[in-house]
């Protein structure tokens, strides 16, 4: 079994590297500050949504935590492919704008997770 080595060097979560491979726990990325290309942010990780055939991660589900976190939260699909971690910010950038996730984003987490593309 290959060594497991951490890095510590960027903010946020540390990536484990595994072998060649850099992986990181569904737990570490739940939960993580997602922003927009403009640099604002529009909310956090809620789930991955992995395709239970193939194994891949389809999508992930970004809510806004609410009104001060009190609920009303509001909940928008995006592509896994579309995320990129950006290690500055410490989270993921997505091109989605807090205008969009206002508009659209007014379906239940449930809803979201069911969504097909």
């Amino acid at each position: 079994m290959p060594e497991r080595e951490i890095d510590t060097s960027g903010p946020g979560a540390p990536v484990e590297t595994v072998g060649n491979h850099e992986l990181i726990g569904s737990d570490r990325v739940e939960g993580t500050s997602v922003y927009g290309t403009d640099g604002a942010k529009i909310g956090h990780v809620h789930n991955l949504m992995v395709n239970k055939r193939t194994g891949q991660v389809a999508h992930v589900i970004v809510s806004d935590g609410g009104l001060f976190g009190l609920g009303g939260s509001r909940y928008m699909r995006v592509s896994w492919g579309d995320l990129t971690y950006e290690p500055d910010l410490g989270g993921y950038v997505a091109g989605i704008t807090k205008d969009m996730m206002d508009e659209r984003g007014r379906i239940s987490a449930e809803d979201a997770e069911m969504q097909i593309w």
